[in-house]
């Protein structure tokens, strides 16, 4: 009997013990923790609040999936807006680390290249009724992820971006104050449901390659040949798809999409319709060829400075025969602004040369002849231009292609009222095109000029700095490279040449597709500003002493 009652007492003993058990867990001394965090205190209230914290947590996560259930797609981005700034004090409150992940940021920074390029951009990923997300955005928010853990866990990494910015002070501030207008005008648009979330698109993109540009090509030591070379393959892969698109006339993958991919309906019908222009006019991963003849533009200046800065002439030649290919590919997409592009690199090329081995090379007279011919060139261009009528008709319009100029002309007289009835923020991202509300003649809205439509999009004052920085950045950059005497074509000069081709193009297209490469274009630009001025600081120093006064070893 007694046996019976104790072992009854052992077994509502240990009963107890499991029993408690979750409140032993809440109140037992804290435990621990890194030392930058404080110790985790004990007791009942502790105990109330973490309850209260968790079933709060558990009525959010409930009224989310309501939300998510019965809100449309267009609406689901600012119901993730609370999540989203949760996600960012979350890295905010990371600890310092020894190490930023920035190889990591790399690798993401290479893909994201690579797919900004090859991969379609109205090809997106459609799971189990989850929102469509592109390749770009999905690649684009893991390179906001790692930007953001590496500037908040890595205070040398934030120390050396903000010496990026000390070095060229007013692009950086036209920079920032370009992107805070643009956050601005999406706030107080037309539609903020609609330009909020084209600012986050934007803002995984654009924003954050145009800031990791800054990081990995100005203090994270990456070259202007390195982006060269995986910027070349992705194109001359584009340009190979275009010749057999040429000769197939339609896109090749249209028939061939997997069930997990999704196209929007009208982006379906656009391209099932064939381009045609007197010929078939190549798209390849575009949804136009204009988009397409800019990427061609933009991508001529680099390779021009890779072939004049080539080691060995074989290497030489491969890259002529390279511009000679995007030549080739310019014309298949029958895009005006391409050729333009074209020639306006190699014009300006010539140029910059010319000046900088003038300048560098005392005594050659090399230079200084080329620099002095170069006025009759660029007549004799500007006379072939007026006066060939293949070259008329592909650079200044005429035939076919004069409906196009006609309607340019149109738009620009039909949005100068608009925009002056909202001059300082303009409608919104991506709203512009709708408030001059220009169509063609089956209806189809459309906006081709653009500036007129950037001005539209964010006021006059996103406009100026928009300008500000293309124009500072040409400057500053010829400045630099005619400082540079040890290259025989600078980087400095290639970026200025790609900005120059980016206002022609700009000029006459407003499509957005090359947008992220652009923001790349003022990130490395400012790299390229801040590692001139390291290099003009060493230039000055001592000959055989280093930046501390010590003796070079």
């Amino acid at each position: 009997m007694a046996g019976a009652v104790r072992r009854s007492k052992t077994i509502l003993g240990l009963g107890a013990l499991r029993l408690d058990a979750p409140l032993r867990g809440l109140l037992r001394p804290g435990r621990d923790v890194l030392p930058v965090y404080h110790p985790e205190r004990a007791g009942w209230s502790v105990a109330l609040r973490k309850g209260a914290l968790f079933t709060a947590i558990v009525l959010l996560a409930f009224v989310y999936g309501v939300m998510v259930a019965i809100l449309p797609p267009s609406l689901l981005v600012g119901a993730a807006a609370p999540l989203g700034l949760l996600a960012l004090l979350v890295v905010w409150a990371l600890p310092e680390a020894r190490a930023a992940p920035t190889r990591a940021l790399k690798h993401a920074y290479s893909a994201f290249v690579l797919f900004m390029i090859l991969w379609p951009n109205y090809l997106a990923i459609a799971v189990a009724g989850l929102p469509w997300i592109s390749m770009r955005r999905l690649v684009g928010l893991v390179l906001s992820a790692l930007l953001m853990i590496c500037l908040s866990t890595s205070r040398p990494f934030r120390k050396s971006m903000a010496e990026v910015f000390r070095a060229s002070p007013w692009l950086g501030r036209l920079l920032l104050g370009f992107l805070i207008i643009q956050f601005l005008a999406s706030i107080f648009s037309i539609a903020p449901s609609e330009t909020i979330g084209r600012w986050v698109n934007a803002t995984f993109t654009s924003t954050a390659v145009c800031f990791t540009t800054i990081w990995l090509f100005g203090p994270g030591g990456k070259t202007v040949p390195w982006l060269v070379n995986r910027l070349a393959l992705a194109v001359f892969v584009l340009m190979v798809i275009g010749v057999f698109e040429a000769r197939a006339q339609h896109v090749l993958w249209l028939e061939h999409i997997p069930s997990f991919l999704r196209i929007e309906d009208a982006v379906l019908q656009q391209l099932i319709q064939p381009h045609i222009r007197n010929w078939y006019r190549v798209v390849t991963t575009y949804t136009t060829p204009l988009a397409y003849g800019e990427l061609l533009a933009l991508t001529t200046p680099f390779i021009l400075y890779r072939m004049v800065n080539a080691k060995t002439w074989t290497l030489r030649l491969l890259w002529l025969a390279f511009d000679v290919f995007i030549f080739y590919s310019a014309v298949l997409s029958t895009a005006r602004l391409a050729l333009v592009g074209f020639l306006t690199a190699h014009a300006l090329f010539g140029l910059l040369w010319g000046l900088h081995r003038w300048r560098n090379a005392r005594g050659d007279m090399i230079g200084i002849s080329a620099t002095m011919m170069y006025p009759a060139v660029l007549v004799a261009l500007a006379l072939a231009v007026l006066f060939v009528p293949a070259l008329h008709v592909r650079v200044l319009g005429g035939g076919a292609a004069q409906a196009s100029t006609d309607a340019r002309s149109a738009q620009f007289h039909m949005a100068v009222p608009v925009i002056a009835r909202r001059p300082l923020l303009g409608y919104g991202p991506g709203q512009g095109g709708g408030a001059i509300n220009w169509r063609t003649p089956d209806g189809t809205l459309t906006i081709d000029l653009g500036f007129v439509a950037l001005c539209a999009d964010v006021g006059v004052f996103g406009l100026l700095a928009y300008l500000g920085i293309l124009l500072l950045s040409i400057v500053s950059l010829i400045r630099a490279g005619l400082r540079d005497f040890a290259s025989t074509f600078p980087a400095e000069f290639a970026i200025a040449i790609a900005l120059t081709v980016l206002i022609s193009t700009r000029i006459v297209l407003a499509q957005g597709d090359n947008d992220p490469l652009f923001m790349l274009l003022f990130g490395l630009s400012l790299a390229m500003l801040y590692k001139a001025r390291q290099r003009d600081r060493g230039d000055r120093l001592p000959v055989g002493n280093d930046a501390n006064g010590g003796r070079a070893h």
